[in-house]
């Protein structure tokens, strides 16, 4: 990973929200700017040309379904877009078209179903070329776990275009609604046939997971009662401890039960 790009990882990532113009304007449109390379001077990415990705080579975008009696944006959108980028700063892991976030709780913190995110290339903003290289959009596109799982299984594009598909699953546009009850599934059952059909014929492309970890190591009573023993007990000193004991006596038992199985136990 680049150190230039890890320090260089702003500590609010900018996001810009804003009335999405006709075709859909009953939404938010937000979209972030930081990830291509903004300066093309070295301070944050380094620098490019006109051919290759500039910066991480894409910016996020988002679209958010506008309430009836909202005056401005919802700033929970920046709060999730700023985690993405760290994330991408962090590890140099770049989001691509077709790529899933598994996020595990609602989005907006609420007791949504939309707890997950599916990542799509904007329809209305694309690919674009710039003099400090290439940067194409990729949209988030809020989905319900049932959804994440499909598109696990299958693959993230062929999904996304099934739900463009569905008006109530966000329609070509792919506006997220956080007060969506139903998955695409409920809203269209022939949309389950289309997948099931897809990952007969195609399987799926998912050919990497990155996660965190870690572990401890824990012992049960009994063998952590034996490790303490024999850490007070001279090395010298010819013993068993109880751990050892107990075993030695469920095996004895278990070989006697084997060689009498007509008789009875106590």
């Amino acid at each position: 990973m680049d150190s230039k790009r890890m320090a260089g990882a702003p500590p609010n990532f900018p996001v810009v929200g804003f009335p999405q113009i006709p075709p859909d304007p009953g939404s938010w449109h937000y979209v972030s700017f930081g990830l291509s390379d903004l300066h093309g001077d070295g301070r944050v990415h380094e620098i490019s040309n006109a051919d290759s990705p500039s910066g991480f080579g894409f910016e996020l975008t988002f679209r958010l379904r506008k309430e009836p009696d909202e005056t401005g944006p919802p700033t929970w959108p920046a709060a999730v877009m700023q985690g993405l980028a760290k994330y991408v700063f962090q590890t140099g892991n770049v989001l691509c078209d077709g790529d899933h976030v598994s996020w595990h709780c609602p989005l907006d913190n609420s007791e949504s179903r939309i707890e997950h995110m599916l990542m799509m290339e904007d329809p209305q903003l694309g690919t674009v070329n710039t003099p400090f290289g290439v940067v194409s959009f990729i949209q988030i596109v809020g989905v319900c776990a049932e959804e994440l799982k499909a598109a696990q299984q299958w693959n993230g594009r062929s999904f996304v275009a099934l739900m463009q598909r569905v008006p109530g699953a966000g329609g070509p546009w792919l506006v997220t609604d956080m007060r969506r009850g139903e998955t695409v599934f409920e809203l269209d059952p022939g949309v389950q046939d289309a997948v099931d059909r897809g990952i007969e014929t195609e399987g799926s492309d998912l050919s990497g997971v990155s996660a965190k970890f870690c572990w401890s190591e824990e012992f049960p009573p009994v063998a952590r009662r034996a490790k303490e023993q024999a850490a007070t007990t001279p090395a010298d000193s010819p013993s068993i401890s109880h751990y050892e004991s107990e075993e030695i006596k469920r095996t004895l038992k278990k070989g006697l039960l084997g060689s009498q199985p007509s008789s009875e136990t106590e």
